[in-house]
């Protein structure tokens, strides 16, 4: 092996081992690729589209309005969603014909929001405190809180950070 073969493997060895350590380290501090399998948030994230989100029990705490939250639902355990935060506890939320109404705010999604199908045609509910209350960007395709009610904080996981 000539002196230059040498080096080369040495630099390509060295890239190896600094893309695992800088890989680990993202995944010690929670960091998580996640591939969204449904058509519920778009526009905002693409079926099968891979995004990158920060698992943080700290992020209870400061969980804010239109905030992208990733959580899971006691009625389907295995499964982690990725949903936007329409509504904060003690927040009353009102979905009608009008659209989406969240702490006597008008909230602005990328496509109208629709009621529940299954429901009344007008949507209202006061979120329990501890709890948040989370839709689809793609409220007609996206079974969300209006479906399965307010998150309670403790099932929020972390937040979506950003997604390539």
């Amino acid at each position: 092996m000539t002196k230059v073969s040498k080096r080369i493997v040495i630099a390509l060895a060295a890239l190896v081992v600094a893309y695992y350590c800088v890989a680990g380290a993202l995944y010690l501090a929670g960091f998580r690729v996640y591939r969204i399998p449904t058509a519920g948030m778009e526009p905002t994230i693409r079926r099968n589209e891979m995004v990158v989100g920060r698992l943080s029990g700290s992020y209870r705490n400061r969980v804010q309005r239109m905030d992208l939250a990733i959580y899971r639902i006691p009625q389907a355990p295995g499964e982690i969603y990725v949903k936007r935060v329409a509504a904060l506890g003690g927040e009353q939320i009102v979905i009608d014909q009008n659209g989406m109404t969240a702490g006597g705010k008008k909230t602005l999604l990328p496509h109208p929001v629709s009621a529940p199908e299954i429901g009344p045609k007008k949507f209202e509910l006061t979120v329990p405190a501890g709890s948040i209350f989370l839709v689809g960007d793609n409220t007609s395709n996206s079974m969300d809180s209006r479906y399965h009610g307010p998150v309670p904080l403790g099932d929020v996981l972390g937040y979506l950070v950003f997604k390539p």
